[in-house]
């Protein structure tokens, strides 16, 4: 037997969130609602996980991978609107994997995915502070006045937006290719903190995520299993601290 809090985070959904749903009755075992996370489910029973019904299976081992996501492709494994899916790119895997977090339709680059909740919610909350890089190439000449603007951060539409850094890498007739450190997962962030000091974004590129980087899937839909020493890395960041929230700081 195994634990249903146990069970809902090899679906891929965190601890907190798993105890959340039970503690909300969200969870049903063979048609009861259960609300003890330590309850005890065995093989074949079967769950109802918001009305939607499935029949226990355990899992022997978490699994992770990395993409590296074409443009193109939403960061979704089912979407009614839109033919070019990670399931189309995940096709070689049988495990039911998550990606720790989305990329734009039009971005590219690396993309962690994995039936790990635990990791995938270190990985995309903003308080653990775990470091996303990106190599972005925006419209016109950008001066280094302006990217003071971004490390400050600014409020918009009700969020603060901020970069943990940023710097110029090129610079052409009409455009600016800058490398930018994000910590926050705010939707569509770079490109609204580029709106922001008049510079449209053109090509968005994440090239890092925690220790995990494009070396590793260097041509676009490439995929390969996460092992190793870059694995025990990964794996280390679930035991990163929560940050303090602060509004002026990166949390």
């Amino acid at each position: 037997m195994i634990k249903i809090q146990k069970y809902l985070q090899q679906l891929g959904y965190s601890r907190r969130k798993a105890d959340e749903m039970v503690f909300d009755g969200k969870v049903e075992v063979n048609g009861k609602i259960i609300k003890e996370p330590w309850y005890d489910v065995k093989e074949k029973d079967e769950i109802k996980i918001n009305g939607k019904s499935r029949i226990v299976k355990f899992r022997k081992k978490y699994v992770y991978c990395v993409l590296n996501k074409p443009k193109g492709y939403v960061s979704s494994l089912y979407d009614p609107k839109e033919k070019k899916t990670l399931k189309n790119l995940l096709k070689n895997i049988k495990e039911p994997l998550k990606p720790a977090g989305r990329l734009d339709k039009d971005v590219t680059g690396v993309l962690i995915l994995t039936n790990d909740g635990d990791l995938i919610n270190v990985l995309t909350s903003a308080k653990y502070g775990i470091e996303k890089i990106y190599i972005v190439k925006v419209k016109g000449s950008v001066k280094k006045e302006e990217l003071k603007k971004l490390k400050r951060g600014f409020e918009d539409n009700g969020e603060f937006l901020i970069c943990k850094d940023v710097s110029i890498l090129e610079k052409g007739f009409d455009y600016t290719i800058l490398k930018i450190v994000m910590i926050k997962g705010k939707k569509h962030e770079v490109k609204r903190l580029f709106k922001h000091i008049g510079h449209k974004v053109l090509e968005l590129k994440r090239i890092s995520h925690g220790p995990i980087d494009i070396s590793l899937v260097p041509r676009p839909g490439q995929l390969e299993k996460i092992e190793g020493k870059i694995l025990e890395k990964l794996l280390e960041l679930k035991n990163t601290k929560p940050k303090k929230n602060s509004k002026n700081k990166i949390t």
